[in-house]
């Protein structure tokens, strides 16, 4: 950390600063006013160093940098920015994580052999919120979103063999096919073939946008 000097215009600059910035939480106020002041006071120090005089110095680097009050703006700006991808990212998580794992859960009842809303309805939930935030404006679609969702897209096709496998278990289970879950199976493969198409749409549509 830079030698801090003192001088009022830059105590008077930094306090102004501070004020203006108390929208953000005290440690992260506290973190943006030191960081500040570590330019500031390095600023001051190469201009010394220079043959430049204390109080010349410090008035030429406040002219350098925008006022408290511009400053303070394009701080709370920034954070802004990055709690808005933050959040965005998160929705982008959960997204995945709802549409896809619903289908798991939604190839319980052709395992189990019978058709249960009680158990089915909580993973529907799951499969509406899930598309929800997926088209959620709050995500601001990257380089690294776009390959993951096209990757899981692929993934959704294969995932398909989890009811396929509950069928064939059924079926050994009963010794003999079972229509309730034979009918029930080839809604969870629409179902199925419904979310790859979704994230092929999302894959392609955001793609665009972002070119």
């Amino acid at each position: 950390m830079v030698n801090e000097l003192n001088h009022s215009l830059i105590e008077d600059y930094l306090n102004k600063l501070n004020k203006k910035l108390q929208l953000l939480p005290k440690r992260e106020r506290e973190h943006q006013v030191s960081e500040i002041r570590d330019h500031i006071y390095h600023t001051i120090q190469e201009k010394t160093k220079a043959g430049m005089n204390i109080n010349q110095a410090a008035k030429d680097t406040l002219q350098e940098f925008l006022s408290p009050e511009e400053l303070a703006k394009a701080i709370i700006n920034e954070e802004e920015n990055k709690l808005l991808v933050n959040k965005g990212e998160t929705l982008f998580n959960y997204g995945i994580m709802l549409t896809v794992g619903s289908l798991g859960g939604l190839s319980i009842p052709i395992l189990r052999g019978e058709l249960n809303l009680g158990i089915i309805l909580p993973f529907v939930m799951s499969l509406i919120v899930g598309i929800i935030l997926l088209n959620s404006k709050t995500i601001q679609w990257n380089e690294n979103q776009l390959q993951n969702i096209k990757w899981i897209s692929r993934i959704v096709i294969g995932f398909l063999g989890v009811p396929l496998t509950f069928f064939s278990i059924r079926i050994i289970k009963d010794n003999a096919i079972n229509y309730a879950s034979l009918s029930y199976l080839l809604v969870i493969i629409i179902v199925g073939l419904g979310i790859y198409l979704l994230l092929r749409k999302l894959f392609y549509n955001k793609q665009l946008n972002n070119y």
